[in-house]
């Protein structure tokens, strides 16, 4: 096992000096603490290790992927003291900063950083399961880490990858191409490896994701049923944008797969956990009432496009523009009117409270005086005068009665600084 650790040390080291990476929009904290990047799988929180350890000198890089087949082993021994005394080995003269990527596949991997961070290492650590992490992470690292949590690739992110920028100049004269490259962010997603495989490999490539997710996060870790897991995100694509119940999820099931309402609950409840899914509660003051309905939104688009026949570009908008709030905010709400009218997002209701409706085209006379009317309802019940309508590609200022009402491409959006909602 030393000898297999020799060798990973010093493979890593020579490959992050001689990686070339896409700059991510994230600050970690420089801090004493244990940083802890969570995030779904293959999102990218690895390039987020490389850019931390470029910044070192290369001699002083312990990198250790838990997820390495060639180190299944280390689970058996009694201790894991083998990683740094082969360090030491190495570099008699040098501490390591350590950067331990797929942390949670370490048994006891909370007691093992805590003896790390208390003999004075400096600490960088990645994992890929929502629940292990942050409950352990509260638990018993408490004070002595501090959490980032790390998405797919940003539209900015995307075109870095892709070798490409556009000026403010193009936002008049080349929104035909923005929009060739918006629409395979919105379609395929924003996983770097999607990203940089070819037109023709994109859905091949997509599903490998998916299927690791599924099979090692979900079917396996949780011994569930493959058949019945595939009919709950089946229904959870077909529902995105929509309000639901988990007792009517477990109605559209039941006519197709003999299951009960509690076992449809139990598997619902698993999706967040490795980062799949989060879901989004309509704002009341009633936990009882809010609690019983909500809208589920995937981490990436990838997936909807995989679980549907047809593509459609509204629903992937919303669940875009979904993700890109997360980002930004802490509390998202979906708001009803007293007369049932729907907003989709509700954003910060204590401090910034901002309204946003995603409706990728108003070009329809009727679909634009629904929206409108839904936003200006919701407006004067919560006493605010603007609100924002996320499109696909129309731009607009709408005053009425004292409100006002923007509307913004998401693709314009995406592409510049400013941001729409902090105006």
């Amino acid at each position: 096992m030393e000898a297999l650790l020799f060798k990973i040390i010093l493979e890593s080291q020579r490959s992050i000096a001689a990686k070339k990476n896409i700059k991510r929009n994230y600050r970690i904290p420089k801090t004493d603490h244990i940083n802890v990047l969570t995030g779904i799988r293959r999102c990218g929180k690895t390039y987020t290790l490389y850019e931390q350890a470029k910044k070192i000198h290369p001699e002083r890089v312990l990198f250790i992927d838990f997820e390495d087949e060639r180190l299944v082993n280390l689970n058996n021994l009694e201790n894991y003291d083998i990683i740094l005394d082969s360090y030491k080995h190495l570099y008699p003269n040098r501490k390591p900063v350590l950067f331990f990527d797929e942390i949670q596949n370490l048994n006891n991997w909370h007691l093992y950083l805590k003896r790390l961070h208390v003999a004075g290492y400096k600490i960088y650590a990645t994992g890929s399961n929502a629940f292990l992490l942050s409950k352990e992470i509260a638990t018993f690292l408490k004070g002595r880490s501090l959490e980032t949590n790390i998405y797919p690739f940003s539209f900015n992110e995307f075109l870095l990858l892709k070798s490409k920028s556009f000026t403010k100049k193009d936002f008049i004269i080349n929104i035909p191409e923005i929009l060739h490259y918006f629409d395979e962010y919105l379609i395929y997603g924003a996983f770097p490896e999607v990203i940089k495989s070819s037109e023709n490999d994109k859905r091949s490539v997509m599903k490998n994701i998916y299927s690791l997710l599924f099979y090692k996060d979900l079917i396996v870790k949780f011994d569930k049923s493959e058949y019945l897991m595939r009919l709950v995100l089946s229904k959870i694509s077909e529902n995105i944008t929509k309000e639901f119940s988990i007792s009517s999820l477990a109605r559209k099931i039941m006519p197709i797969h003999k299951t009960t309402i509690p076992t449809v609950t139990d598997y619902f409840n698993i999706l967040p956990e490795p980062f799949l899914t989060s879901n989004v509660y309509q704002y009341r003051k009633s936990f009882v009432h809010r609690e019983a309905k909500r809208k589920t939104y995937f981490t990436d688009n990838s997936f909807i496009t995989l679980n549907q026949v047809d593509v459609n570009k509204g629903k992937l908008l919303e669940n875009l523009v979904f993700n890109v709030l997360k980002r930004k905010h802490e509390d998202i709400y979906y708001y009803k009117t007293h007369n049932n009218l729907e907003v989709d997002f509700f954003v910060n209701p204590e401090h910034e409270r901002k309204l946003i409706q995603v409706s990728f085209s108003l070009n329809d006379f009727e679909t634009k005086q629904r929206e409108l009317r839904a936003l200006k309802k919701a407006m004067k019940e919560l006493e605010i005068n603007e609100s924002y309508i996320f499109s696909y590609n129309e731009e607009d200022v709408i005053k009425d009665n004292g409100f006002i009402i923007y509307v913004v491409p998401v693709w314009k959006y995406l592409l510049t600084e400013s941001d729409y909602t902090r105006k």
